[in-house]
């Protein structure tokens, strides 16, 4: 029984014997390790789903997977570099949501807030504002807001950018080129979708969206900072974004790109704002 005790000890996840497993989770290797994961897995399903070959259940299945790249390589670089304490610990910090309510309200309401301000001063120059794209399925919208956040790239893809890549970069070259770094990567994750049909990047300005991708990374950056990098506030900010795009007139339609540009000028605003913002002298987390 002894023996048995003071094994179990030695492999407990508060042992400092383990902190040298849990630095590997954040080592060079591994986080290159995650960047190119996270890319083959998500273009590897998308490249599979684009040669029409597949029965159509299949094919939906495997596209909806596809947006779990960054999350799927964020969670087996972690436990194959650090081990389970690694991965548990991990989890910890990325599930606390004990942030204070100011950051919920930030989160759910700065969208639609941006988003509002862009078509006002659409309307203001002139420009016709186009009806709502759900209007008079309403009820049809807010019933899809967890399936936005489960499939729609929320829960996919931020606990790969924001939980994993964001805190390691930041321990190495701080969060503002780290959200350069993540930034450029998630940008160019998502280029495939621009050459596939029905996708909402098909009608999007290649070269603004990513632009604004990066801005996105600044600010998502500056809040995961203040927020200790849990990913809830992230994912939270990722479905609304994607939530209210669904529901206000911004996105492009036949060729038109003014509102969307407005919003995403908004965007790169904020994220220059989030650059330039004084640091608050808290200590960050690692």
């Amino acid at each position: 029984m002894t023996a048995r005790t003071t094994n179990q000890s030695t492999h407990s996840c508060a042992d400092p014997s383990n902190r040298l497993e849990l630095s590997r989770a954040s080592s060079m290797p591994a986080i290159i390790a995650f960047f190119v994961l996270a890319i083959v897995w998500t273009w590897g399903l998308w490249a599979i789903t684009s040669t029409g070959r597949l029965a159509t259940s299949v094919s939906t299945a495997l596209f909806l997977a596809s947006a779990f790249g960054p999350s799927v390589a964020a969670i087996v670089v972690t436990l194959v570099f650090g081990g389970g304490c690694s991965l548990r610990d991990w989890l910890g910090r990325c599930l606390n949501w004990r942030i204070g309510w100011r950051w919920y309200a930030l989160v759910l309401l700065a969208p639609p807030i941006v988003m509002l301000v862009a078509l006002i001063v659409h309307a203001a120059f002139g420009g016709v504002i186009p009806p709502s794209p759900v209007a008079g399925h309403v009820f049809i919208a807010i019933a899809q807001i967890p399936l936005i956040a489960f499939f729609g790239g929320p829960l996919g893809e931020e606990f790969g950018w924001r939980g994993y890549a964001l805190p390691v970069l930041t321990a190495r070259i701080g969060w503002r080129k780290a959200s350069f770094v993540i930034g450029t990567v998630w940008g160019l994750w998502h280029v495939p979708l621009f050459y596939m049909a029905n996708t909402a990047q098909a009608e999007i300005p290649m070269a603004l969206f990513l632009a604004s991708t990066v801005a996105l990374s600044v600010a998502f950056a500056r809040l995961s900072v203040n927020t200790g990098f849990s990913v809830v506030p992230a994912i939270l900010l990722h479905s609304a974004i994607n939530w209210w795009s669904m529901v206000l007139p911004v996105m492009p339609r036949g060729g038109s790109a003014q509102i969307y540009s407005l919003v995403m000028a908004l965007v790169i605003a904020i994220g220059l704002a989030a650059l330039l913002m004084p640091e608050s002298g808290k200590r960050l987390p690692c």
